[in-house]
């Protein structure tokens, strides 16, 4: 943030410019007065904003005082002080003392132009919090101040040849407009960073601690080669912590010194550090009120005796302490790690004392900012409940649950003590609404699908009550569809979810180049949602589902054709599907960390005519993150996915195959065109599959971008599709790719750019380097 602007300048001219106004006071009294009288009428002039009635607030004598030319000196500082003149002259005209006053102009405009790396609203912030701002009195000493500092800002940025200027347009009726113009010129880049003084780890192992770096083929993205003196000093804090958590309780960073290059562009920095002797733990001891069996809370403690220091183990252990007093209404409950250090052994005895203190009850929960939706439905998501012990963990599940409701921006929450009791506390929940309906006219385009629109009107939480509502319809080259959808999570005070689906949708599958045939499916299913834990849950429907198959029997593949001959080309279906899934990301939109699978059943019966069809697939699919340094993320990702018939039919019916290949997409293998991998028919087009295996490890790179909206990812994709039906083109080796890929949630709807290259592409692979999906909303 801002530092805090300097008024030493400001001081300096004010200090000066009351020297001269009390000479200059002092002689006009002399001039005007040879002996002291009392004052029956106070006159001011030249005053325009300022009434009279403020002036005369200010002046430290007032009408039926004795005054004299002694007084001087208090009647201008008084009015300087008030920062509201320029000028200030005291004269006496028989009994009445005559004021005459210069005001200050007042502020009309502030224009700021120039600046990218500091916004102008933090930039119109730290103008306002040091008094110059639209309608306030300008002074010319705080503006010079401001403008120097804000060129400190910049160079504590490395942006060395950054330059500020200011321009003052003085207008009518004594009022300035200002502009102030910044040049932000480029940032230096780190040309060396040198550590002076270690022995224990490599220069190479300490310069790993840092964010800032010497350019290298990502800086161009993270800017780690960009100096900025609050990143060192970030990265100084890192360097000690690497010590203490290894051992070096007496390590200290000697001195650090930065120099730039005469043309400003390079920065070398230097750090001498004295490491000191390595320290191991002699173990820890439990003091205090120990409320609970010592042997369960030495069971939150990780330190073990003989093995390294580690500073982070000992905040660990308080922190395991603190947090088991507090799931048990110990809302404030003090943990003090406290070091014995044995210099001559080398060793740490850490005591852990123990200050409970009084057990806490949840007196009320509150919510605030959900103007749209009701109460109850925030309500029903809360794991603490009003009069009960609180507890941190339900809190803070609590929290996170409602922070996963897609029609929450933003969620925090605060324990405030309930004023006059000891034992009580009160929970406020915050909440930021997102837009609670959408009415869309959308138009895109996908690599996959060609052009597309879409219309809809879709309601997450109609009208505050937490049930959600979608109309939505879908065109694009390859396919149209349309459906009506309801669903209510809480279809029972236990969180029994209930929904239903109407739907519509017809393809044509040979516009992305898969064997010649088109379906028409119309169908309406009920679906059950039934939560087992925070984070595992059981799904479950049913419905009914009919399919007409339209190929051209000229040219009909060989593989189609004996399907047909033996199915028909129309079907009604029951249609079963069961699932289970495990959710336990730390948020629901770019995720960091956690582990999340899911599998499902679906199966289609015969619904009544003699030649509708048995068949089922079933899907896994597995994703994991994990954070790992300097912002980096690994992500991991796999899919399985099985299908065949039952009953009269043999096989899994070629419409419901799965394909590999394309962005975005069940299968996907990024650098192939879509639909592309696996066994083609007897005409040379991709027929799918009746089994699936795909996935993905990626590495997301840091940007330095807001990472709640913007994501860059080096991958490499693999999959493939294979069948146990006679094909003419098998399925062939596992398919490979690499690249590198952008996800972004743009004003204008979610974008995924990707940049691939096939590893080991066979002759019958479409290769497509370059894709990506984007929609536009109206």
């Amino acid at each position: 943030m801002m530092k805090n602007m300097s008024v030493r300048n400001r001081k300096k001219t004010l200090k000066k410019s009351l020297q001269v106004a009390l000479v200059a006071g002092s002689l006009i009294m002399r001039a005007g007065m040879a002996e002291a009288f009392v004052v029956k009428h106070i006159k001011v002039q030249g005053n325009h904003r300022i009434s009279y009635g403020t002036v005369l607030n200010y002046l430290p004598v007032h009408v039926g005082q004795d005054i004299s030319e002694e007084d001087t000196a208090d009647i201008i500082r008084a009015l300087y002080k008030t920062g509201f003149f320029t000028n200030v002259d005291v004269a006496r005209r028989g009994n009445t003392l005559i004021v005459h006053v210069q005001e200050r102009p007042t502020i009309e405009k502030i224009s700021i132009s120039g600046n990218k790396e500091i916004t102008t609203e933090n930039l119109k912030t730290v103008l306002k919090n040091v008094g110059i701002a639209e309608g306030r009195v300008f002074d010319r000493s705080t503006l010079d101040n401001v403008q120097s500092s804000l060129q400190n800002q910049y160079y504590d940025r490395g942006n060395y040849n950054a330059q500020v200027t200011t321009k003052v347009v003085n207008e009518s009726q004594n009022r300035v407009k200002i502009s102030i113009e910044i040049s932000e010129g480029s940032s230096a880049k780190i040309h060396e960073i040198k550590i002076i003084g270690n022995h224990a780890f490599s220069e190479k192992k300490l310069r790993g601690q840092f964010k800032l770096s010497t350019s290298h083929v990502w800086s161009f993205l993270t800017k780690s080669d960009q100096y900025s003196r609050e990143k060192l000093d970030g990265d100084l804090e890192a360097l000690r912590s690497f010590y203490m958590d290894n051992g070096y309780i007496n390590f200290k960073i000697d001195s650090t010194q930065v120099s730039i290059t005469p043309d400003k562009k390079d920065v070398y920095i230097v750090i001498h550090v004295t490491e000191g002797d390595q320290y191991r733990f002699k173990g820890f001891k439990l003091s205090g009120k120990l409320i609970y069996p010592r042997k369960d809370l030495r069971k939150l403690v990780e330190i073990k005796p003989g093995e390294t220091f580690s500073r982070k183990k000992v905040n660990a252990g308080s922190k395991a302490i603190g947090n088991y007093l507090g799931n048990d209404g110990y809302t404030f409950a003090k943990v003090r790690p406290i070091p014995e250090v044995d210099d001559k052994n080398k060793t740490v005895m850490v005591t852990y004392v123990v200050e409970p203190g009084k057990q806490v009850y949840v007196r009320r929960i509150n919510f605030t900012g959900n103007t749209k939706t009701a109460d109850y439905v925030l309500r029903r998501e809360m794991r603490q409940q009003e009069g009960g012990l609180a507890s941190l963990k339900d809190i803070q599940e609590s929290e996170h649950r409602l922070n996963m409701l897609s029609y929450f921006k933003n969620v925090a929450v605060k324990t405030n003590k309930v004023p006059g009791v000891d034992d009580q506390v009160d929970l406020d929940f915050s909440v930021v609404e997102a837009p609670s309906a959408s009415l869309t006219l959308g138009v895109g385009y996908s690599d996959d699908d060609g052009f597309l629109i879409n219309a809809g009107f879709n309601q997450p939480n109609f009208l505050g009550t937490g049930k959600s509502l979608g109309i939505n319809a879908n065109t694009s080259d390859y396919e149209r569809s349309a459906s009506v959808s309801y669903f209510n999570p809480y279809y029972t005070k236990d969180g029994i979810g209930r929904g239903y689906t109407a739907y519509f949708n017809t393809t044509d599958s040979d516009k992305v180049d898969i064997s010649t045939y088109a379906t028409d499916t119309v169908g309406i299913s009920s679906s059950y949602y039934m939560p087992l834990s925070e984070t595992d849950s059981l799904s479950f429907g049913y419905g009914y589902q009919m399919e007409r198959i339209e190929t051209d029997k000229s040219d009909r593949s060989v593989e189609i054709n004996k399907f047909i001959t033996d199915y028909g080309d129309k079907t009604n279906n029951v249609m079963l599907n069961a699932g289970w899934s495990h959710i336990g990301f730390d948020r629901a939109i770019f995720p960091t960390r956690g582990f999340a699978q899911s599998i499902g059943l679906n199966v289609a019966v015969p619904g009544g005519g003699s030649e509708d069809l048995s068949y089922y697939k079933i899907n896994y699919l597995a994703h994991f993150y994990q954070p790992l340094t300097h912002g980096f993320i690994l992500s991991l990702r796999g899919e399985l996915g099985y299908g065949g018939g039952f009953g009269r039919t043999s096989e899994l019916p070629f419409y419901q195959n799965y394909f590999a290949g394309g962005i975005g997409t069940q299968g996907a293998v990024r650098g192939y065109n879509a639909y592309s991998i696996g066994p083609q028919d007897s005409n040379g087009d991709t027929i799918g599959g009746n089994a699936l295996v795909d996935g993905s490890v990626e590495l997301v790179i840091p940007t330095g971008i807001t990472p709640d909206t913007f994501r860059t990812v080096a991958f490499i994709d693999f999959g493939n599709v294979y069948t146990n039906v006679n094909t003419t083109i098998g399925s062939g080796p596992m398919r490979y790719s690499a690249g590198v890929a952008a996800h972004w949630r743009s004003p204008i709807g979610p974008l995924i750019f990707s940049l691939a290259a096939p590893l080991n592409r066979q002759p019958q692979d479409e290769r497509e380097p370059m894709q990506f999906t984007v929609g536009t909303s109206f």
